[in-house]
């Protein structure tokens, strides 16, 4: 019924043949990989104290688990099946955790909302806004989201405006908008309880997209995070973008129409436009990830070396699909970031795509360099 796999240096006991009650997405590996530095490279910065974590959500507990292995965390794992809090418990034995690890069989909001922890984890199936409120609510420092429900986010689905209070746009960029709109509404939730997020390290894969924020307290604090949030203005005519703030909104200062074709622009929102990452966090995590034993190791040290150097500019430019509309063949990503360099502009990879790139120079401007090299 069980078989053993190891993740990092733990080992958990996961079901034979996917379930209904015990949930485990090997696919995932990545995401705890990441998570295991990234947990360890904020505790780190930390005055030498104790601190608690929750997997709040947590299947066959292995994230919780390797926290409590790994890292060295008192840590509270729960799943509301029956049958999966069981083998959470079986799995705190293997790994002869159980001083420092308990399991409970609850529902997810109830046991955050009786209960505040240092260090809150929801990773749901699907969309985390169900538990979010009460995630805000619980957590003193460092707040860690996923969100598998990409569709809505990214626009490709309804449902966007619905669940995040936040129309997406279908553009070539959907995976970093879908995840500034999952920031935009963790940082309203959060500042329903006068606390401010700062975003740490914020990513996406194909089928996810992981955040990792300090959360500081102060309705000032709070304040100010909110004057983070703006839209994104999208001409789908010339491939024209660019963000502005709410308050430019709200005083209706943005331009309906493109400055550069002079169509109508689409507006995306509300979401985080400013930095998703911080730098120095982001070389301490490669810095654990790279000494430690870990499965997805090769991967997850280059997804967080280019979120190093990665423009905190809220969207990205797809190579190709400029070079199409040009109809000229794509250069090397590297030969039009040196360009891009040298007419002036700032330029740098993205983690959200291996043929995209950021830059603060305009679409025509990108545009003339590119026709020019040909």
């Amino acid at each position: 019924m069980f078989s053993e796999v190891k993740e990092g240096t733990t080992r958990i006991l996961v079901p034979k043949q996917p379930t209904k009650s015990i949930f485990y997405n090997p696919k995932m590996e990545l995401c705890r990989d990441i998570d295991i530095a990234g947990v360890a490279a904020f505790v780190s910065s930390l005055p030498s104290q104790p601190l608690t974590y929750i997997d709040a959500l947590a299947g066959t507990g292995v994230r919780g688990i390797r926290v409590a292995k790994e890292v060295g965390l008192s840590v509270a794992i729960n799943d509301r099946s029956k049958p999966a809090y069981e083998l959470i418990n079986r799995n705190i034995e293997l790994n002869e955790l159980e001083e420092s690890t308990k399991a409970y069989n609850e529902n997810a909001n109830v046991l955050l909302l009786q209960n505040n922890y240092d260090l809150v984890d929801v990773d749901p199936f699907g969309s985390p806004v169900p538990f979010l409120d009460a995630a805000c609510k619980s957590v003193k420092k460092l707040l860690l989201v996923t969100a598998t429900d990409t569709a809505p986010l990214c626009g490709a689905h309804s449902g966007g405006l619905r669940k995040y209070d936040a129309k997406p746009l279908n553009t070539e960029y959907h995976t970093e908008m879908a995840t500034r709109i999952l920031l935009g509404r963790v940082t309203r939730d959060l500042c329903k309880y006068d606390r401010a997020i700062q975003p740490l390290l914020s990513y996406s894969r194909a089928h996810f997209i992981r955040i990792i924020a300090r959360v500081e307290k102060g309705a000032k604090k709070a304040d100010d995070s909110m004057k983070r949030l703006g839209f994104i203005a999208h001409c789908f005519s010339c491939g024209n973008r660019f963000a502005f703030s709410c308050s430019d909104m709200l005083e209706l200062k943005v331009k309906k129409k493109c400055e550069v074709c002079d169509a109508k622009i689409r507006i995306a929102g509300p979401l985080y436009i400013e930095a998703i990452k911080e730098k120095r966090f982001c070389e301490q995590v490669h810095e654990e990830l790279g000494k430690r034993e870990l499965g997805k190791k090769k991967e997850a040290m280059k997804i967080v070396a280019t979120c190093v150097n990665e423009l905190d500019i809220p969207f990205y430019y797809e190579h190709h699909a400029i070079c199409k509309a040009l109809k000229i063949p794509p250069s090397s990503l590297s030969f039009l970031l040196d360009a891009l360099r040298s007419s002036g502009f700032s330029a740098s990879r993205t983690h959200f795509s291996d043929t995209a790139f950021k830059t603060d120079a305009r679409i025509d401007e990108i545009k003339d360099i590119l026709n020019l090299k040909e």
